[in-house]
């Protein structure tokens, strides 16, 4: 039997009954759970219903956690290989997926890439694209000019600024 209980909308899943079920030492167990680097961290005890019926503290791990732990468990308890065979499929379908997903989606962009030049190519091909080309590259070689002008024209007005105020009397 599974103990659980709710605190703010998150199950907290009482680790003891787990083990007993599976037949492995919950001494262990909880060793195990305090010396893991993440498991550690949400570990807490919680006070809960028990078999009996009394009230008892209880350590447990939100149920976010519990999935992942029992993977690490060894035993041979009915049903823990069947469990862990159907978390390594599931695993791998979501990791095999993203990768064969991005796989598709780069074949896709490659594809849209050669489309997009062979268009680009027929597209530029034509007499009005060549001209307009050759404005553009005009274009830029005269804004190139205007530019080194302009710096050229700052620079003769620096410099004769400054020969005014070496040459001032002040």
């Amino acid at each position: 039997m599974i103990h659980f209980l709710s605190v703010d909308g998150q199950y907290w899943i009482a680790i003891k009954p787990i083990c007993r079920a599976l037949g492995v030492d919950y001494i262990q167990q909880w060793k195990n759970l305090k010396e893991d680097q993440i498991l550690s961290l949400p570990l807490c005890v919680h006070t809960m219903v028990a078999a009996e019926g009394k009230l008892r503290k209880m350590t447990c791990l939100p149920e976010f956690f519990v999935y992942g732990w029992l993977m690490g468990i060894q035993s041979e308890a009915p049903g823990l290989a069947a469990y862990k065979w159907e978390c390594y499929r599931i695993l791998f379908e979501h990791f095999h997926g993203a990768i064969t997903g991005r796989k598709e989606l780069i074949k896709t962009k490659a594809q849209n890439s050669v489309l997009i030049d062979s268009l680009k190519n027929k597209v530029f091909a034509t007499d009005e694209a060549i001209k307009l080309a050759e404005a553009e590259r005009k274009q830029k070689a005269i804004d190139k000019n205007l530019k080194q002008l302009d710096i050229e024209q700052f620079n003769e007005e620096l410099d004769l600024f400054k020969q005014n105020i070496e040459n001032s009397p002040i």
